[in-house]
């Protein structure tokens, strides 16, 4: 499947995939402590888009403008973690949990991982073997016996 495609799902799944968690939250913990953690997650996104800047934030906007999408590098100064407070503002447990993952480097690094082999063109495999000059022989030609008569 396209990864644009993979990601349009995605993005259509996304409200669903939050109300399911909010309600698995809600029915564990009880109503009020997840609205309670649902605002605690949007209050530490606004918090960390303070502290990395407005700069920040227009570097992100630019580069998300881009029409290339891999014009997008999330490995400059602060640009991953502005990206993690914009999605830990959105309302939800899922794009906090993925906001959050994103917030710090080395989780950052994990996830670029994770999608650049994702959504890589698949290797494939050549059934030719490459072989050193000493490391083959030519062998003679085979004779074919033929088969006996039958009278």
């Amino acid at each position: 499947m396209h990864p644009i495609r993979v990601i349009g799902w995605g993005l259509v799944a996304l409200p669903a995939a939050e109300i399911v968690a909010f309600l698995l939250v809600a029915g564990l913990m009880g109503l009020s402590t997840a609205i309670v953690l649902l605002i605690l997650v949007s209050v530490s996104g606004v918090l960390v888009l303070r502290r990395v800047g407005i700069g920040t934030m227009r570097r992100l906007r630019t580069a998300g403008a881009a029409v290339d999408i891999a014009a997008v590098n999330l490995q400059g100064p602060d640009l991953g973690a502005a990206l993690g407070g914009v999605l830990l503002v959105i309302p939800g447990f899922i794009t906090g949990l993925l906001g959050a993952i994103v917030v710090f480097p080395k989780s950052r690094q994990w996830l670029l991982a994770a999608f650049k082999r994702c959504f890589s063109a698949p290797r494939r495999q050549s059934d030719v073997l490459d072989l050193a000059p000493e490391e083959w022989h030519e062998l003679p030609p085979r004779k074919l016996r033929r088969p006996p008569r039958k009278p």
